[in-house]
């Protein structure tokens, strides 16, 4: 069985290695979600080099969210368009039967979004990953820093590889920590029969006398629909985020 995990990066690249060597099964594919940071795509590419020398089997995917940071409700829908197609790609494309998403890098809106998501869209496991020693591992990282930088800048895959080897105890410490350092906890998620959210969010887009009385007044009051008297149509914000859930 293929097993994709799916990953927002920030600041801390551990969280998404200690993850992928702690969950106690194989990670066939590893889809880093990273912004247009330069100290965020230095931590992508020790990811990729720590990856590649313990987990060579593992495919990595980049996934560009293009802008430096997520500010807006037309941003963060974007970044819900681009994970929506994420997901669909590692099921359709790659053919991975388990999808699991690992909400602990990036920002904290794109945690809260893509946790929402992955329930919308039947993944398989939202988790986070909590280490017992932070300021231990805080100061692993800055330590590494110009290291980082300097596999960051490197032309080649073997001088990445060279750099990482001149300290792979203190890399393989910092990215793979003892199992006995870190949790990593389920986040509590429901599925919604496929079906009922088919109909949900076909009818809200195209159809929506289709809706009971009571499933309108919930989609007004989460602002998707709005109402004027009587008569309820889509919001724009409504029209986004559904669209996000059709594909379109």
């Amino acid at each position: 069985m293929k097993t994709a995990v799916i990953a927002p990066l920030g600041m801390s690249p551990p969280v998404i290695t200690a993850f992928v060597d702690g969950i106690g099964e194989l990670v066939t594919d590893l889809v880093v979600m990273f912004t247009d940071n330069e100290m965020v795509k230095a931590g992508l590419e020790l990811i990729k080099v720590g990856m590649g020398l313990k987990y060579p089997k593992t495919r990595i995917h980049e996934v560009l969210i293009p802008f430096e940071d997520i500010q807006t409700t037309e941003e963060n829908l974007r970044f819900m368009s681009i994970a929506a197609r994420v997901i669909r790609e590692e099921r359709e494309k790659y053919g991975c039967e388990r999808i699991l998403l690992n909400v602990a890098g990036g920002r904290k809106n794109m945690c809260i979004t893509l946790s929402l998501l992955g329930q919308l869209m039947g993944v398989d496991g939202v988790f986070h990953v909590v280490s017992k020693e932070v300021s231990v591992v805080n100061q692993r990282l800055e330590s590494l820093r110009e290291d980082i930088r300097r596999i960051s800048l490197a032309k080649s895959k073997d001088e990445k590889i060279q750099i990482y080897n001149e300290k792979e105890r203190y890399f393989n410490s910092l990215l793979f920590p003892a199992r006995s350092d870190y949790e990593i906890m389920r986040i509590p998620t429901l599925p919604y029969p496929k079906s009922y959210l088919t109909k949900i969010i076909t009818a809200a887009y195209s159809d929506i006398d289709a809706l009971s009385s009571d499933e309108k007044i919930l989609l007004e009051r989460h602002g998707i629909l709005e109402r004027t008297g009587t008569r309820f149509f889509l919001s724009e914000y409504g029209r986004k985020f559904v669209e996000v859930l059709l594909g379109k």
